[in-house]
């Protein structure tokens, strides 16, 4: 009697549903940015909404103005990486090309891509050097700032002709 319940408990759990696969990583939220007059450029600001779903080797990034117009969508895989910015869709050859289209895109400065998933999660990226910081860290000319578990602030000094640049990612909270 024992048996058959145990080998019945057996057949039963060789039935049983796998678990479902962990959802992908994902952020949505608003990108402001405010970039200070360089030579001969005036100063700018603005902002975005954003949806950034994957990591580093395969995902998407879609971003819309503050009223829901389509701005740009980037996607990106083992294929390549691609922009439709609502023209004919573009194929760039790394990630720092892909953010600097996104940046005109939006109007806007280059968006550290290559780093931003780590930022997102509060740490420095394993793809550049950083050095401590009394405010976060330092990476790649940005100084990174977890304001709370909601906000970042990235801001980079002025350089190569450009002024200084502030972004700063307010993100949704967890679903």
């Amino acid at each position: 009697m024992k048996r058959r319940a145990l080998l019945l408990s057996a057949l039963l759990a060789g039935c049983a549903p796998l678990p479902p696969p962990p959802p992908s990583q994902g952020w949505s939220g608003k990108l402001g940015y405010q970039m200070e007059a360089g030579n001969g450029q005036r100063a700018q600001a603005g902002s975005a909404l954003f949806e950034l779903q994957g990591d580093l080797k395969r995902g998407s990034l879609l971003l819309n103005s503050p009223l829901g117009t389509t701005l740009a969508q980037a996607r990106w895989d083992e294929a390549g990486l691609w922009l439709d910015d609502t023209r004919q869709p573009q194929r760039y050859a790394d990630m720092d090309e892909l953010g600097w289209a996104l940046g005109q895109a939006m109007q806007g400065p280059a968006l550290p891509l290559r780093l931003l998933f780590d930022w997102l999660h509060g740490r420095p990226s394993p793809l550049a050097p950083h050095e401590a910081h009394e405010q976060g860290f330092v990476q790649d000319g940005w100084l990174v700032q977890r304001e709370d578990p909601q906000r970042l602030l990235l801001s980079r000094p002025a350089q190569g002709g450009q002024g200084a640049l502030r972004l700063r990612i307010l993100l949704n909270p967890p679903a």
